[in-house]
């Protein structure tokens, strides 16, 4: 991405990852690609993950008028990630407990975990990386 960012936000993820994909419009008729990188026996489990990035950013702007300022914006999950997650700029890292949920399996607070994290590193994309 364009962005000058400070060294702790640059991130590199390389592995045998798939993605789910979703386009949206931004309110200035913009088109933005999102994904959500998994491991590929992981990949039924990514939904919730992109459905809460989605309201995520939809409510960064019709809240605050804070269109998504990239064309693409990205989360990866790893199992041996030891934070969290991590919000470098259009790439954020996650632990997969943040990012994947089974609907079979999943309780409401695993849900609820998912959505709060995907929200919390999203909206850093705006408060506090610049």
């Amino acid at each position: 991405d364009p962005f000058r960012k400070p060294s702790y936000l640059f991130a590199l993820v390389a592995g045998k990852l798939v993605a789910i994909e979703e386009t949206i419009t931004s309110g200035s008729g913009k088109e933005k690609l999102l994904q959500v990188w998994v491991e590929p026996a992981d990949l039924d489990k990514t939904r919730h993950a992109m459905d809460s990035l989605i309201h995520s950013i939809r409510w960064d702007e019709q809240r605050f008028g804070l269109e998504l300022d990239l064309d693409r914006f990205m989360i990866v999950a790893v199992g041996d990630f030891n934070m969290g997650a991590m919000e470098n700029k259009g790439l954020n890292i996650f632990n997969t407990k943040y990012v994947l949920a089974n609907p079979e399996t999943a309780t409401d607070t695993d849900f609820a975990n998912i959505e709060s994290v995907v929200g919390h590193e999203y909206f850093h994309n705006w408060t506090g990386n610049r």
